[in-house]
């Protein structure tokens, strides 16, 4: 059975665990994330709701694959829509609401080239081969965020402009998600199982403090021009996902070809398809700002 083959079995037997629910329709569908990423989802329709969560089968169809009962993933796929529901119905009464709403508005930053479809139907900034976009924060804690894109529409909605939705977007990324600075060093340290010596190689890691859309940091000049400041030398800086950025001090004298190269193999075999950013590296320093080499 396939992953189109899984979902709509899905379909077909979830309505027996959602007997207490005004169903009136299920819709298999295909979903596109970021970076023209596919996903797999189920949309289940109520009576009397405008809106309805879509509940992603792929991860579902990999617990399939390995071994896990159905009907437990069944079940688990009730339990995800249920909470999503309650979610999505907060975010609903929320929505209207500008005073709150803009609270939770945040950036987050993505490739323009793979992402140009999308981009028509969302407020964006241009940023070099990147996209500023934005989105407003529905659920976090220790274990999970989870939030939604801002579109034309809810823009509209608010009577408000890009301009604004940047401006305050700016501001609030700094509160909710914190800017982190480490050594690559220390973090591989943390993670090593084995008690191995790691030279400091004077590489940072910049990201927020959940580890989530961290790259965004790249766009707050005052934040780079700190780190240039503290450290007296201009520096490289590696997208290495939609979540961290790799900061390489100019004095390591890296080969700029060489660092493209590099960029370019791990975005190709280590990272995620829908957490790509760029396969350009940049370059910062006090008097040119930040350039595309």
């Amino acid at each position: 059975m396939d992953l189109n083959e899984f979902a709509f079995l899905v379909r077909d037997k979830i309505g027996e665990l959602l007997l207490t629910y005004d169903v009136y329709d299920i819709v298999v569908t295909d979903v596109f994330k970021n970076n023209g990423v596919k996903y797999k989802g189920i949309v289940i329709s109520i009576k009397g709701r405008d809106a309805a969560p879509t509940i992603y089968m792929d991860y579902y169809y990999r617990l399939y694959k390995q071994g896990k009962q159905f009907d437990e993933i069944l079940k688990a796929v009730y339990e995800n829509y249920v909470y999503s529901l309650d979610r999505l119905e907060l975010t609903e009464k929320e929505a209207g609401n500008l005073c709150d709403y803009k609270n939770n508005l945040f950036i987050k930053l993505v490739n323009y080239e793979k992402n140009k479809n999308r981009l028509v139907e969302c407020p964006f900034i241009p940023f070099k081969d990147l996209a500023v976009t934005f989105r407003y924060l529905v659920h976090k804690d220790d274990k999970d965020v989870s939030s939604a894109m801002v579109n034309n529409s809810l823009m509209d909605m608010w009577g408000i402009d890009t301009k604004t939705i940047y401006k305050t977007a700016y501001e609030n990324t700094k509160r909710l998600f914190p800017p982190v600075i480490r050594k690559l060093s220390d973090i591989l340290m943390e993670k090593s199982t084995k008690e191995i010596f790691i030279p400091d190689n004077n590489i940072y890691v910049l990201t927020n403090n959940c580890g989530v859309n961290g790259a965004a940091y790249i766009i707050y000049k005052e934040l780079l021009e700190d780190f240039y400041e503290r450290n007296e030398k201009g520096f490289y800086i590696i997208p290495s996902s939609v979540h961290e950025l790799i900061i390489i001090p100019e004095d390591m004298e890296c080969d700029r070809e060489l660092l493209k190269k590099y960029v370019k193999e791990v975005n190709e075999f280590s990272v995620a398809k829908v957490d790509y950013l760029s396969d350009n590296v940049y370059y910062f320093n006090k008097t040119e700002g930040i350039i595309t080499i």
